[in-house]
C-alpha cells in the first residue's frame, strides 16, 4: 500500500518551500516534489528587497528556505511531476518514478520562460540562445550579447552580462521599461550597455551557433548569444482540468489560496496573484499551508484553526 501524506507540495521554490515549512511546523506530513531548488530565484545573482536581508544570492536564499524545511521534517524529493487526480477522496500524484497518495495538494510549481516565437529561437537553444543569464553569461565573456526584455529580470541579466561582455544590446519593444527605477539607473552607468527602445528581433541567425540577429526595423547586430528575459507563463500541462484557471492560465484562488476543487491549493507566481515576487509568495503558501491544515483537521473531525484573535 502507497504511503499517503497529509500533503504534497508541487514546486521547489520559495512558494514550495515556505509551504513546507509551515505544513512540517503543523506536524502534517509534508512531501515537496520538484526537479529543482529555488525556481526562478535561484537565477537571480542578487536578492535586495527580501524583509529583513539586506543582500543575498538567490541561489542562498534559495537554499536557507530548503534547509529549513527540512529541519522542520519535509521530505523533499527531486521527481518530475507528471499528472494530479483525486482518486477515493485522496490524491494521487504521479511522478516519473511512482506515485504518490496524498489528502491534499499544494501548486506551487512557478512559471516557465516565455519564448520569443521567432525563426531560428529553437534551433540556437543551447547554442548562443539562452534563458538564464545567470547560468550562461560567463560563457559571452568579452564577446557580444543581446538581451531582450524590459522588466527586473531583462535589467538583472543585462547588468550581469554586461560584467562579461564587450558589448551589450539591451532590447526592449516598449517605449518604457516595466523595472525598477534604481535597475534602469544602474544600466545607465554601465558603457558597455547600448539600450535599444521599441526594438523587437525578427529573426535569429547563425551556421552552428548565433551569429546574427535580424531586428524589427531590419538592422542586423552581430551578437554571440541571445538572452531571453520576456517574462514567463504558466505550464497549463498540470493544471488544465483539474482546477479553474484565468484567460492566463493562472490558478484562479480565494483569500486562503483554495481553488475550485476542494483539498487542493495554490501559491506564487502560478496563482491570478498580479504581484510576481518572493515575499509574495512566500506569504501565499503561509496562507496556503495553514488552510491546507485547517482542511485536514476538518476532514478528521476536528476543529481546525482558531484564529489568533478568537
Amino acid at each position: 500500500m502507497n504511503e499517503i501524506y497529509d500533503v504534497i507540495i508541487i514546486g521547489g521554490g520559495p512558494a514550495g518551500l515556505t509551504a513546507a515549512i509551515y505544513s512540517a511546523r503543523r506536524a502534517l506530513k509534508t512531501l515537496v516534489l520538484s526537479t529543482d531548488i529555488g525556481g526562478q530565484i535561484s537565477k537571480t545573482t542578487e536578492v535586495e528587497n527580501y524583509p529583513g536581508i539586506d543582500l543575498i544570492s538567490g541561489m542562498n536564499l534559495a537554499m536557507a528556505f530548503f534547509n529549513q524545511a527540512k529541519k522542520f521534517g519535509a521530505k523533499v524529493h527531486f521527481e518530475e511531476v507528471k499528472s494530479v487526480r483525486k482518486d477515493k477522496g485522496a490524491f494521487e500524484v504521479k511522478t516519473v518514478l511512482k506515485t504518490y497518495s496524498a489528502k491534499s495538494v499544494i501548486l506551487a510549481f512557478g512559471k516557465k520562460p516565455r519564448e520569443l516565437g521567432v525563426p531560428g529561437e529553437e534551433e540556437f537553444k543551447g547554442k548562443g540562445v539562452t534563458y538564464c543569464a545567470t547560468c550562461d553569461a560567463p560563457f559571452f565573456k568579452d564577446k557580444n550579447v543581446a538581451v531582450v526584455g524590459g522588466g527586473n529580470s531583462a535589467i538583472d541579466a543585462a547588468i550581469l552580462a554586461a560584467s562579461y561582455a564587450k558589448k551589450l544590446y539591451l532590447l526592449h519593444r516598449g517605449a518604457e521599461f516595466r523595472a525598477e527605477q534604481i535597475l534602469v539607473d544602474k544600466i545607465s552607468k554601465i558603457p558597455a550597455i547600448e539600450v535599444m527602445m521599441e526594438t523587437e528581433i525578427s529573426s535569429i541567425n547563425g551556421d552552428k551557433k548565433v551569429e546574427t540577429v535580424i531586428l524589427s526595423n531590419n538592422k542586423t547586430l552581430k551578437v554571440d548569444g541571445v538572452i531571453v528575459e520576456v517574462g514567463f507563463s504558466v505550464d497549463r500541462t498540470l493544471i488544465d482540468g483539474l482546477v479553474k484557471i484565468d484567460d492566463k492560465n493562472q490558478v484562479v484562488i480565494d483569500s486562503l489560496q483554495r481553488t475550485s476543487v476542494p483539498g487542493i491549493f495554490a501559491a506564487g507566481d502560478l496563482t491570478e496573484t498580479p504581484y510576481k515576487q518572493v515575499v509574495v509568495s512566500a506569504g501565499e503558501a503561509a496562507k496556503a499551508a495553514l488552510a491546507c491544515f485547517d482542511y485536514i483537521q476538518k476532514l478528521e473531525g476536528k476543529k481546525g484553526i482558531i484564529a489568533d484573535w478568537h
